[in-house]
């Protein structure tokens, strides 16, 4: 497999998500202004530029194929844990979404803390917090395994700019769909795990 659809899978398994979030808010009609939408893209590629000098670091103390394994291993557990939390019943209804942002992410609705309708202010940084959670990991994988890292930061952020908002524009066409979505970065973690293994 080329270097460019590679790196085209991992990043649209790490930004994926943004796309089924933004369809939720559209569907519910939760307003998220276009800076907002900036800001949110801006944390998710500067977590894992971030993350992924973390990754470098490792890599320096680390044998290449073992970085590289480990890199794959690490994509394929991460992968497994987003299909865990997809099939997983939502019996953590009660949690301030302050101190579990991951709870963001079952329910994009409840980043709108003050019931307002829109998300705006500390909203948006919540939610921007909710989306990079994932990029977290991905960026110490994608360090191991030798993927560009400035270049593979920026299409991260503009691809979770566009799904977000195309997101929010077609939320109310594809209202059944939403929930399917959420299963795909998962599987594509792990494809590209096994794919970095074989």
């Amino acid at each position: 497999m080329g270097i460019g659809m590679f790196i085209f899978l991992f990043v649209t398994a790490v930004s994926v998500d943004s796309f089924g979030i933004g369809c939720v808010l559209g569907l519910k009609k939760v307003k998220l202004a276009f800076w907002g939408i900036v800001v949110i893209a801006s944390v998710s590629g500067i977590v894992f530029l971030l993350s992924s000098y973390f990754g470098q670091l490792l890599v320096q103390v680390v044998k290449p194929e073992m970085a590289e394994n480990a890199g794959a291993v690490a994509l394929i557990g991460i992968g497994m844990y987003f299909l865990r939390q997809f099939f997983k019943q939502h019996t953590e209804d009660q949690q301030d979404p302050w101190l579990h942002p991951a709870k963001v992410l079952n329910d994009p609705v409840t980043a709108d803390v003050d019931k307002s309708g829109g998300i705006q202010g500390k909203e948006v940084w919540l939610l921007g917090t909710a989306l990079s959670l994932d990029t977290i990991g991905a960026g110490i994988s994608g360090a191991l395994i030798g993927l560009p890292v400035l270049l593979t930061g920026g299409l991260i952020a503009s691809s979770t700019f566009l799904m977000l908002g195309t997101g929010m524009m077609a939320g109310a066409k594809l209202t059944n769909r939403v929930e399917s979505i959420s299963i795909l970065p998962g599987v594509l973690l792990i494809i590209i795990g096994l794919i970095k293994l074989s």
